[in-house]
Parts: structure tokens; sequence; C-alpha cells
């Protein structure tokens, strides 16, 4: 009975230790990249060549953790709060661009390309940009780190019946058919090998509960060696 007693809040102190080594971890590394970034724009001052390749090597790492720390943060968020979603009339090519431009440094840095197809010029939905754009980073992210270099990564945006399409699609090096149904379970990883890439395992799971909080849903297509491609579905009613 005691055990029965202790063990829930055991479990409380800690998830509440976790999020605060998290929040603590986070904060330094976002200090870090604003500095990065101040150099590279020569506000500080020019540099050689190889000083600019060191600082943009430097950007992508951080951004992984960054994002690992985040979606550990995150992850907590939508368990106790799934329905804590703030909606809100969204213009869709803005949330687009921003995504975009945000990853810029470490795909010019990887002679990798990011485009955008479809027409999204006054095109609103109604969703919790917060969570749209976690959603748009974890996808991206995902795609940036298992594409090779000069590899390629695109958005595309398309009218389904009357609901809409986002699919984001690369040409890496794909997921294999055995893990295909299993990648938005929590905690799941493709890869167990010694060549896996950083992540905890959560970023496709928030993607997925992301997206049934706001009615739609997530799915993948991919085959080994021949990219993938993620589509995300907004039903009609998140359409503005």
């Amino acid at each position: 009975m005691k055990n029965e007693t202790l063990n829930p809040l055991f479990e409380v102190m800690k998830q509440e230790t976790l999020q605060t080594v998290v929040h603590d971890l986070r904060t330094p590394m976002t200090v870090i990249k604003g500095y990065l970034h101040l150099l590279l724009s020569g506000t500080m001052g020019d540099m050689s060549d190889d000083q600019k390749m060191l600082i943009q090597r430097s950007v992508a790492p951080l951004e992984d953790l960054i994002l690992l720390t985040e979606n550990l943060l995150q992850a907590a968020t939508l368990d106790k709060n799934g329905d804590g979603l703030k909606f809100s009339d969204t213009d869709l090519d803005g949330l687009l661009s921003e995504t975009i431009d945000f990853y810029q440094l470490p795909f010019q840095q990887r002679k990798m390309s990011i485009s955008r197809e479809g027409n999204t010029l006054g095109l609103r939905i109604s969703v919790d940009a917060f969570w749209m754009r976690r959603v748009l980073h974890n996808l991206i992210w995902n795609a940036y780190k298992f594409t090779p270099d000069k590899g390629k990564v695109g958005l595309r945006v398309h009218h389904q019946g009357k609901g809409l399409e986002i699919i984001v699609e690369d040409t890496g090096r794909g997921i294999p058919a055995d893990k295909l149904e299993k990648i938005f379970d929590k905690f799941e990883q493709v890869s167990k090998t010694k060549d896996r890439k950083l992540g905890t395992g959560l970023g496709l799971w928030i993607c997925k509960r992301v997206m049934e909080l706001h009615g739609g849903t997530i799915r993948a297509q991919s085959a080994e060696n021949q990219g993938s491609r993620f589509i995300l579905y907004l039903p009609p009613q998140r359409i503005s």
C-alpha cells in the first residue's frame, strides 16, 4: 500500500525534474545559437571563409540539441494538456515562409535545397500556430538529418476535397518497410544502429498528436533509398 502511494508521487517528481533540467539546457543553447548567427551576419567584423565554415558547421548540431530539448518539454505538455490548444486564424503562406527561412543556413552549409510548391497566397487556416510550427520544424529537420549533402527537401500544398494537405518530402535514405507503421509511436526510432541520429523518438509522435488534436491526420510514404514523404491533412473545418 505504501509503494502504491509513493509511485505516482515519484513519477511526478521525475517528470518535473526532467522538465527543469531540459529547460535549463535549452536556455544557454539558444543564447549560443544567437551569438553564432550574430558572428555570421558580419556585424562583429569580417571573417575568413574558413572561420565562417567552422561556425556554420556548429549551427546544425546545435539546432539538433535545441529541437531535442523542445521535444522533451512539448511531449510532456501534450500528455498533460492535450485539450489546451489555442486555435486562431493563421496565414499559411507566412507560416511556411518563416519556417523555410529558419533553415536556410544549415541547408546552405550542406549544399541542400529547400523549396515549396502550391499557391498559398491568401489561404488562412484555423490552427494553433505554435503547435503547427512545431510539426513543420520536426518534419523538416528530420528530412535534413536523413538526406545526404546536395539533397532536396520540398514542401507542397494542395487541396484535398474541401480539406488541405501539406506535404514534406525529401530525397533521403528512406524508411524500411517494417518500420513505417511504427514511426509515430512514442520513443520509436528508425535506426538502432551506431549511425543513429541524435533524437528522442518523440518528434513524430508529437506530429501525430498535434494533428489528431486538430481533427486531422499525418501519414508517411517511403521506401529505402527512395526518400520519404509525410502528408499532413487538415479537415475542412480548419480551413478559414
